[in-house]
């Protein structure tokens, strides 16, 4: 067993840049995580952390780790003890999201570890468990000091010590999208780690275009800035990708966030309008997930992610004449993909959601699930919005899929799990042929706001708060949330 002193990583910063500047939430945006990254740019500047060494670029660039394999050590935490002030020389600095007394703040603490530390996670978990240590005291902590390797246009190299800052005087382009601003460089287990530093209005800006476009009715803009802004807080909560180096990734496991591809004078406007505003409930951050289409009624929490039970996310009615079938009967689910709701005003990709079909072999579907064989699907439940929630498969062997995901994903990556099978739309058992059509409706999870629902909503002239009411209920807007008081 390969075990290292830690006096080479004591007195670091596990390198948390987020920070709250005169009321102002600044986040890191991760953009890419690679062993080497291209991009390009008009001008910008590199410079070490300290700042000693600084030089500027312009056209393309490549970066590299020259030192991957010593970029990294496992150690085990002792002891922690909250901390307002600097690092201590034996200690590692450690930064989180809390909400307290109804305030995001951000914490800040000191972890101070064991003498021995290893370069491989299986060693330090051997090492904990013969001292009856949790694996959750088991932290990665990177080296800061690894080597880049940076590559100009004209191919001249030179190179730095991570972390890099980057500055940009114009756009830079990564994987063909432009960006600008402040980036901060990493390196997290081997690969380079690019994030953008920006205010928080800044990122819902690049988060609402892409979401739910650029061209929609502005009250339906509002309430998705909202919306985004509240799930972003309830999702820097979890501090879930503060191991990976960042605050909140840029793709749909978080929200899709582009810079300002699709940005325009109307987005803006609507995040300018609602900035700051973001949803609570009793106190706490309000739970602001949406998807891009129910199909009639939104489904809960719950049912949906077998958690516990959230008043807000319990489910409401989107389509009026949906109220008119019970969506947790076959019967009544068959009924209603068979109606034809009002789709005047709707986008192609709305109408599109609406309604749509799917044809996939039965082999492929009993091979996504590992079968041999398919001789029945049984639907055994059904949420309120309809959305399939457990299905029965009987071949070879019995397999039970419990959840709305795993279902969309046995036949090939469904719209929704709000269908039926066409040759027997009124039955829970089906005996499938050869091949299985579905007809289907919505488009996501089914929880939270729906976007389509909220463009329906403020095309009849609804405001942005009384959208949000529609799917939120007994939430309240609240601009008095972050805490920049205490350090």
């Amino acid at each position: 067993m390969r075990r290292f002193g830690l006096f080479l990583i004591f007195g670091l910063s596990l390198l948390f840049a987020a920070e709250i500047r005169d009321g102002t939430l600044y986040l890191e945006i991760n953009l890419a995580a690679s062993p080497e990254l291209v991009f390009e740019g008009t001008a910008f500047d590199l410079s070490e952390d300290d700042r000693l060494f600084q030089n500027s670029y312009s056209g393309k660039v490549r970066i590299s780790v020259v030192s991957p394999e010593s970029d990294n050590r496992y150690g085990l935490i002792e002891r922690v003890e909250s901390t307002a002030g600097y690092v201590e020389s034996e200690a590692v600095s450690h930064s989180y999201f809390a909400w307290e007394d109804e305030k995001l703040l951000i914490k800040h603490e000191h972890w101070f570890f064991l003498p021995d530390s290893f370069r491989d996670l299986a060693q330090a978990q051997a090492y904990a468990s013969s001292l009856n240590y949790p694996y959750s005291r088991i932290q990665s902590i990177p080296i800061v000091n690894s080597t880049l390797l940076v590559i100009d246009a004209s191919g001249e190299s030179a190179y730095y010590e991570s972390p890099l800052k980057l500055s940009s005087q114009g756009q830079i382009w990564l994987n063909g999208l432009p960006y600008e601003g402040e980036f901060v460089l990493k390196i997290r287990n081997g690969k380079l780690v690019l994030n953008q530093l920006l205010p928080l209005e800044e990122y819902i800006a690049g988060v609402v275009p892409n979401e739910i476009g650029n061209n929609s009715p502005p009250e339906a803009l509002k309430a998705q800035a909202v919306a985004a802004r509240s799930h972003a807080v309830s999702l820097l909560l979890y501090n879930r990708h503060t191991k990976d180096g960042y605050d909140l990734c840029s793709s749909t496991h978080c929200q899709v966030y582009k810079g300002k591809h699709l940005r325009n004078a109307q987005i803006v406007d609507a995040v300018m309008q609602t900035a700051g505003e973001i949803m609570t409930v009793a106190g706490k951050v309000a739970d602001a997930t949406y998807h891009s289409s129910c199909g009639g009624k939104t489904d809960s929490s719950q049912a949906i992610w077998k958690g516990a039970y959230v008043p807000h996310l319990s489910g409401s009615t989107c389509i009026p004449e949906a109220d008119e079938y019970d969506l947790s009967t076959q019967r009544g689910a068959s009924s209603w993909l068979n109606s034809k709701p009002d789709a005047s005003g709707m986008s192609s990709w709305e109408q599109a959601t609406m309604s749509w079909e799917r044809t996939v072999s039965k082999a492929q579907v009993a091979k996504n699930i590992g079968l041999n064989s398919i001789r029945s699907i049984e639907i055994l439940e059904r949420g309120r919005s309809g959305r399939i929630l457990k299905l029965r498969f009987i071949g070879d062997r019995t397999i039970v899929l419990d959840g709305e995901y795993k279902i969309r994903q046995a036949f090939g990556k469904l719209p929704s799990s709000f269908f039926v099978f066409k040759a027997a739309p009124g039955k829970t058992l089906f005996q499938p042929g050869s091949a299985i059509t579905i007809k289907g409706r919505g488009s996501g999870h089914g929880v939270g706001m729906c976007q389509v629902g909220a463009l329906r909503q403020a095309r009849t002239g609804l405001d942005y708060t009384q959208i949000l009411q529609t799917y939120y209920p007994e939430t309240e807007i609240n601009t008095d949330w972050i805490d920049d008081e205490r350090p």
